[in-house]
């Protein structure tokens, strides 16, 4: 049985934010929630919450409870029921060995030659949507970032083209399902689409069981033991692979292209648009914008962390967001520096010490995949920059997970050039069409 279920995480997250002195439905809060967690961080990097729960906001106390196996989850079976009976819904929620298994079939599909299928599909669908949306006033995350993760996303379950429009209209809708205020006014919609998504890809499953290609679903129905999984199994696991996917893609897109508009003369999109120093471009926004701000977790036996005692099932949140800001880690850490992830040389990466995809046991297995994404829309985007126009942008409401509800934009004229073809298959990435709008090519921002 689980140790804990979401009820006392919502409880525990609920006394994180007034601890931080803030509010959700603070509008300044959800535009900067990261400055009121400096001086928490330098007193002390793991505080004790009223209810007992723990809030781990240092660097290295974040990645000792990311790696360190006396705090889990508490699930080892996919469907065991958590206090309140609910069940364990996916892979996320499970320590080893149930974890390890799981993942591990998941793993093989997110091989470096099916990455680079998917990245050179993404520089056709980037170059589209950005000319569909040329020469107008509109909305980066509606015109661009959503329909694009939803793209991706698509790819990466094996949804055909024939049936994307009915997928992308139910599955928006469950991820809709998973923010409260949504949930409390279109209950009956998402309800419905919920079934239809299940039952999507229950036909889909009985469809590879008799002939199976290479996709995700056949990868996750047939074992590498030869054994078959059920039904429930695959499914939760393209649940879970849509929920963590989508609106995490959507949230580093987005504030990428804010933090870019903001650099100083253009410098940012320079270094967006050079092989080089892309890479350092995404893993600053990664840090300074993370998109998944709390990874809970519990204790899993009695034990301590920085000196205070935790018994087993405490509430534990690590604060990837505070971790990735921690002065005695970053130089200046509320400041946008790619060049901080450049060697001396400035010829290319230096090893990343953000914790947005987590460690240990439960790194995000997306990640490479998220790096490609980002890197390739960038790219893309670089040749004819969107421009913030000014109007104010809006956030979700939340605390686990935070990314912006619209960044509007004013979007340049159509880019020169022929765009990429959409290829059925292969490795690669296409070139991005040119703008005639003069960048600097090289910077040490």
């Amino acid at each position: 049985m689980a140790i804990y279920d979401g009820e006392p995480i919502r409880r525990a997250v609920a006394e994180l934010t007034r601890f931080l002195g803030a509010s959700v439905d603070d509008p300044g809060f959800l535009a900067d929630p990261h400055r009121c967690l400096t001086p928490r961080i330098r007193s002390r990097p793991v505080h004790r919450l009223p209810g007992g729960a723990l809030a781990v906001l240092g660097h290295a106390a974040c990645a000792e409870v990311l790696r360190d196996a006396r705090f889990g989850h508490g699930a080892g079976n996919l469907y065991e029921t958590t206090l309140l009976g609910l069940p364990a819904r996916s892979f996320l929620q499970m320590d080893t060995p149930g974890h390890t298994r799981l993942r591990g079939q998941v793993a093989r599909h997110f091989s470096v030659r099916r990455i680079q299928g998917l990245a050179q599909n993404l520089a056709h669908d980037s170059a589209a949507l950005s000319r569909r949306c040329a020469g107008r006033p509109g909305d980066f995350v509606t015109d661009f970032a959503e329909p694009l993760a939803m793209t991706v996303i698509s790819d990466v379950l094996g949804v055909p083209p024939e049936d994307r429009t009915a997928f992308h209209r139910d599955a928006r809708l469950v991820i809709q399902g998973l923010d409260q205020p949504a949930r409390t006014t279109d209950e009956r919609a998402i309800a419905q689409a919920r079934f239809r998504f299940v039952r999507y890809f229950r036909r889909q499953i009985q469809a590879r069981r008799q002939a199976p290609r290479e996709d995700l679903v056949s990868t996750l129905l047939h074992r590498p033991d030869g054994s078959m999984a059920d039904d429930r199994e695959v499914v939760t696991t393209c649940s879970l692979l849509l929920s963590a996917g989508y609106d995490t893609t959507v949230s580093l897109l987005s504030q990428a292209v804010a933090e870019l508009d903001g650099a100083p003369s253009g410098q940012g999109w320079a270094m967006a648009s050079n092989p080089w120093t892309a890479d350092a471009v995404v893993e600053e926004v990664l840090r300074l914008q993370s998109p998944v701000q709390v990874a809970p977790r519990a204790a899993v036996r009695d034990t301590a962390l920085d000196g205070l005692p935790v018994a087993r099932g405490t509430i534990v949140l690590p604060l990837l967001a505070a971790a990735n800001r921690d002065p005695d880690v970053f130089d200046t850490p509320h400041a946008f520096r790619p060049g901080r992830y450049l060697d001396p040389a400035g010829t290319g990466p230096a090893a990343a010490r953000h914790l947005a995809f987590g460690a240990g046991a439960h790194f995000c297995l997306g990640a490479a995949l998220a790096r490609a994404t980002a890197r390739g829309a960038l790219s893309v985007l670089a040749a004819c920059p969107p421009r913030l126009n000014g109007a104010s942008r809006t956030y979700h409401e939340g605390v686990v997970v935070r990314g912006l509800r619209s960044l509007p934009v004013t979007w340049p004229g159509r880019p020169s050039g022929t765009p990429p073809s959409r290829p059925a298959g292969g490795a690669g990435a296409h070139a991005a069409p040119s703008c005639p709008v003069a960048h600097p090519q090289r910077s040490s921002t």
